[in-house]
């Protein structure tokens, strides 16, 4: 009789030790997540926050070259009007105004054989590039990386959340081994403690430590 008390006093005591360490470990692990989560929240926000922006500076930049390309048209337009009338003055009043991107066009549709002249237009050449056209597109894809950064610390986030939680749990059944847990049932719930806690600790080692 006296070896069975001495054999439940010796498992209480080393129960309660064990669930000790426990939850020693299972607080670190919560504050280290629950800090990791901050963190990576802050990025996600971040990199939401700069593609949102580079979003702003390709519209604008589509906008700038779309009214770069309607007056090169214009200017164009009116220079034909000239050319058909034949007046040389007004067509060289426009060719003064052309743009830089639009004169290097113009002048390898000018140097063209005549049927490539009456089918074509300095538009459909290659030599028409607007740098507009590619700041828009170099903006668009930084907006689209920034984005995909900001869904992956969103991820890396849920992830540090779902092992808070993993870890709320074990401090919940460590804790309650003591004040709420029959001695019958203490050595399953901590060994469920215990499986809990090495589960979120092999979770959380997988998980990448923002800096």
């Amino acid at each position: 009789m006296g070896e069975r008390r001495s054999l439940l006093a010796w498992s209480q005591t080393h129960s309660e030790d064990i669930a000790g360490l426990v939850l020693a470990m299972a607080a670190l692990a919560t504050a280290w997540s629950g800090y990791q989560a901050s963190i990576w929240g802050g990025i996600q926000a971040a990199q939401y926050n700069l593609s949102t922006q580079y979003r702003a500076q390709a519209s604008r930049a589509n906008d700038d070259a779309a009214r770069q390309r309607l007056l090169d048209i214009v200017l164009f337009a009116k220079w034909l009007e000239g050319y058909a009338e034949g007046r040389p003055r007004l067509t060289a009043l426009y060719e003064a105004h052309f743009r830089p991107e639009f004169r290097s066009a113009f002048a390898a549709w000018r140097s063209r054989p005549d049927s490539d002249i009456a089918r074509l237009l300095p538009f459909q050449l290659p030599q028409y590039h607007l740098a507009r056209t590619d700041d828009a597109e170099r903006l668009d894809s930084a907006a689209n990386a920034a984005l995909r950064a900001g869904d992956a610390a969103n991820g890396n986030s849920d992830g540090y959340v779902f092992v808070t939680v993993i870890f709320a749990n074990v401090l919940f059944f460590a804790g309650a081994i003591r004040p709420l847990v029959a001695d019958r049932i203490r050595g399953i719930v901590l060994v469920l403690a215990i499986a809990l806690c090495l589960g979120g600790l092999l979770r959380l080692f997988t998980l990448p430590v923002a800096r």
